[in-house]
């Protein structure tokens, strides 16, 4: 399988998480969900597109630089009149069965200085489309991390040959689900940090979540030694996970 890598960063990012409301959070890496949305923006695929076009493709998230989030607070003002569009009469009081000022305030979590590396890969030509737009670090739409304020700056890292391995003991450089996880005791060591996170994986074409799974993440950002299943190695000798196609998981999916 040939796979694409590239590295992408920021001042800030975020990702919210599903189960967040008036204060959201964010996770600590881009789900497969989001580095789909993140290769249709540099392909020039729109929303209603993107998701499809990718359907095929395997991706993988590795954690380049340590994990930090920083929290503010933020200002909200609400903007719609009674007709649905901005009413300035509104600011600074009262109004209708409003409560409150439509001012408000919400903390919100931000990634601080992210930095990851991006792996797609499949055979299809989309591939050769991703790795040219790459390398002349070109896009069709803005590349952000997260939220579109969040612009990202991205970097090719190179086109590999990705072999499948058997299950067994491997220093694995990505995010991975707990599902493939068979031991981590060869990585309980110091200055290792494991986080665990429910993330989304696979969206419908109306961009419903299909499948969340629990990942295992070292917040470091290194590589871990740790008994697994399902991996790939690359032809540098990088070993990782690479979420497959959401018709090999999700048969139903439309």
């Amino acid at each position: 399988m040939k796979v694409v890598a590239f590295d992408i960063w920021g001042d800030y990012g975020h990702f919210r998480r599903f189960f967040t409301t008036s204060s959201p959070l964010t996770y600590s890496f881009p789900p497969p969900t989001a580095v789909r949305g993140i290769v249709g923006a540099i392909l020039g695929l729109d929303k209603g597109t993107y998701l499809k076009a990718t359907a095929d493709l395997s991706v993988g998230v590795r954690i380049l630089v340590p994990v930090r989030r920083v929290r503010w607070g933020q200002n909200l003002i609400f903007t719609k009149g009674r007709g649905g569009g901005f009413d300035p009469t509104l600011f600074g009081r009262r109004k209708g069965n409003m409560q409150g000022s439509v001012h408000t305030q919400v903390k919100v979590e931000y990634l601080k200085e992210a930095f990851f590396r991006l792996y797609v890969g499949g055979r299809s030509a989309m591939l050769d489309d991703l790795e040219a737009l790459l390398r002349e670090h070109r896009t069709h739409y803005t590349v952000s991390l997260g939220l579109s304020e969040l612009l990202a700056d991205f970097e090719y890292a190179g086109t590999h040959a990705a072999q499948p391995l058997p299950s067994g003991a491997y220093e694995v450089t990505t995010v991975f689900p707990v599902d493939v996880l068979e031991d981590l005791s060869g990585a309980l060591r110091e200055g290792i940090k494991f986080a665990k996170e429910r993330v989304p994986v696979y969206l419908d074409f109306d961009r419903i979540p299909l499948l969340y799974q629990d990942v295992v993440l070292e917040v470091h950002g290194q590589a871990v030694q740790v008994t697994v299943k399902e991996m790939h190695r690359l032809d540098n000798g990088e070993v990782v996970y690479l979420w497959p196609p959401a018709s090999t998981r999700i048969p139903a999916s439309r």
